[in-house]
Protein backbone atom coordinates (compact mmCIF):
# COMPACT_ATOMS: atom_id res chain seq x y z
CA UNK A 1 0.00 0.00 0.00
CA UNK A 2 1.19 3.20 -1.09
CA UNK A 3 1.77 5.92 1.70
CA UNK A 4 2.23 9.43 1.19
CA UNK A 5 3.88 10.14 4.92
CA UNK A 6 6.73 8.10 3.04
CA UNK A 7 7.49 11.48 1.29
CA UNK A 8 8.45 13.41 4.64
CA UNK A 9 11.37 10.04 4.78
CA UNK A 10 12.70 10.33 1.19
CA UNK A 11 13.68 13.61 1.73
CA UNK A 12 15.35 13.27 4.99
CA UNK A 13 17.27 10.49 3.44
CA UNK A 14 18.06 12.32 0.63
CA UNK A 15 19.58 14.67 2.87
CA UNK A 16 21.30 12.55 4.84
CA UNK A 17 21.78 9.24 3.27
CA UNK A 18 25.54 8.76 2.78
CA UNK A 19 24.83 5.85 0.36
CA UNK A 20 22.53 7.32 -2.47
CA UNK A 21 22.29 3.78 -3.24
CA UNK A 22 19.60 3.25 -0.48
CA UNK A 23 17.80 6.41 -0.93
CA UNK A 24 17.20 5.64 -4.46
CA UNK A 25 16.29 1.48 -3.19
CA UNK A 26 13.81 3.44 -0.74
CA UNK A 27 12.08 5.14 -3.62
CA UNK A 28 12.10 2.44 -5.84
CA UNK A 29 10.46 0.33 -3.18
CA UNK A 30 8.06 2.97 -1.48
CA UNK A 31 6.99 5.00 -4.60
CA UNK A 32 7.53 3.70 -8.25
CA UNK A 33 6.51 -0.05 -7.40
CA UNK A 34 2.84 1.70 -6.90
CA UNK A 35 0.14 2.56 -9.38
CA UNK A 36 -1.12 4.73 -6.85
CA UNK A 37 1.84 6.69 -7.06
CA UNK A 38 2.40 6.66 -10.06
CA UNK A 39 -0.70 7.79 -10.87
CA UNK A 40 -0.02 11.05 -8.62
CA UNK A 41 1.04 14.72 -10.30
CA UNK A 42 0.85 15.96 -14.25
CA UNK A 43 3.67 16.18 -16.61
CA UNK A 44 5.66 19.01 -16.69
CA UNK A 45 8.82 20.85 -17.32
CA UNK A 46 11.42 22.38 -14.90
CA UNK A 47 14.71 24.26 -16.44
CA UNK A 48 17.06 23.71 -13.28
CA UNK A 49 16.38 19.94 -14.06
CA UNK A 50 16.72 20.23 -18.01
CA UNK A 51 20.49 21.72 -17.25
CA UNK A 52 21.21 19.28 -14.45
CA UNK A 53 20.17 16.05 -16.13
CA UNK A 54 22.30 16.63 -19.09
CA UNK A 55 25.39 17.37 -17.32
CA UNK A 56 25.36 14.67 -14.93
CA UNK A 57 24.85 12.02 -17.63
CA UNK A 58 27.88 13.61 -19.03
CA UNK A 59 30.05 13.46 -15.90
CA UNK A 60 28.67 10.44 -15.05
CA UNK A 61 29.06 8.24 -18.49
CA UNK A 62 30.22 10.33 -20.90
CA UNK A 63 27.51 10.41 -22.72
CA UNK A 64 24.70 12.86 -23.35
CA UNK A 65 21.16 12.54 -22.10
CA UNK A 66 17.55 12.48 -24.00
CA UNK A 67 14.06 11.91 -23.66
CA UNK A 68 14.00 13.49 -20.41
CA UNK A 69 9.84 12.66 -18.95
CA UNK A 70 9.62 14.91 -15.72
CA UNK A 71 6.15 14.50 -13.25
CA UNK A 72 4.97 17.07 -10.93
CA UNK A 73 3.15 16.40 -7.41
CA UNK A 74 2.26 19.93 -5.87
CA UNK A 75 1.33 19.11 -2.91
CA UNK A 76 4.85 17.55 -1.98
CA UNK A 77 6.51 19.79 -3.91
CA UNK A 78 8.29 16.98 -5.44
CA UNK A 79 9.64 16.45 -9.33
CA UNK A 80 10.09 13.13 -10.68
CA UNK A 81 11.01 11.39 -14.15
CA UNK A 82 12.99 9.24 -16.24
CA UNK A 83 15.58 9.76 -19.39
CA UNK A 84 17.58 7.77 -21.30
CA UNK A 85 21.66 7.52 -21.68
CA UNK A 86 22.24 5.24 -24.96
CA UNK A 87 20.69 2.16 -23.97
CA UNK A 88 20.62 2.89 -20.35
CA UNK A 89 17.65 4.36 -18.43
CA UNK A 90 18.10 7.23 -15.95
CA UNK A 91 15.89 8.56 -13.23
CA UNK A 92 15.55 11.91 -10.88
CA UNK A 93 13.93 13.11 -8.24
CA UNK A 94 14.10 16.46 -6.82
CA UNK A 95 12.03 18.61 -3.97
CA UNK A 96 11.57 21.57 -5.37
CA UNK A 97 11.02 23.69 -1.85
CA UNK A 98 14.03 22.22 -0.41
CA UNK A 99 16.06 22.48 -3.50
CA UNK A 100 17.81 19.03 -3.34
CA UNK A 101 17.43 16.37 -6.28
CA UNK A 102 19.60 13.36 -7.19
CA UNK A 103 19.76 11.09 -10.38
CA UNK A 104 20.35 7.52 -10.86
CA UNK A 105 21.36 6.29 -14.43
CA UNK A 106 21.94 2.42 -15.02
CA UNK A 107 25.59 1.82 -16.49
CA UNK A 108 25.67 1.05 -19.88
CA UNK A 109 24.96 -3.19 -20.79
CA UNK A 110 25.95 -5.48 -19.93
CA UNK A 111 26.96 -4.16 -16.90
CA UNK A 112 24.01 -4.17 -14.00
CA UNK A 113 26.10 -1.05 -12.31
CA UNK A 114 23.92 2.01 -11.19
CA UNK A 115 25.37 5.07 -10.73
CA UNK A 116 24.02 7.91 -8.72
CA UNK A 117 24.68 11.69 -7.94
CA UNK A 118 23.03 14.26 -5.08
CA UNK A 119 22.75 17.71 -6.13
CA UNK A 120 21.59 21.15 -4.88
CA UNK A 121 19.09 23.56 -6.76
CA UNK A 122 21.52 25.93 -7.85
CA UNK A 123 20.91 26.90 -11.21
CA UNK A 124 24.36 26.03 -13.38
CA UNK A 125 25.53 27.03 -16.69
CA UNK A 126 25.48 24.09 -18.49
CA UNK A 127 28.93 24.67 -20.32
CA UNK A 128 30.38 24.62 -17.19
CA UNK A 129 30.84 22.86 -13.76
CA UNK A 130 32.44 24.96 -11.16
CA UNK A 131 34.53 27.34 -13.73
CA UNK A 132 35.80 24.66 -15.38
CA UNK A 133 34.71 24.01 -18.81
CA UNK A 134 33.24 20.95 -19.77
CA UNK A 135 34.47 18.85 -23.34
Amino acid sequence: MFKTSRFRELKSRLYNEKDLSKVWGFYMDNFTDYEEFTKLGERTTHSLIEQVVPVLSRQMLNEDSHNLRLILIPEYNFIHGTFMVKNSIGGVMYFENSLKGMVAISDFPPSNMVKYSRFTGEPIDPNTLNGNPLN
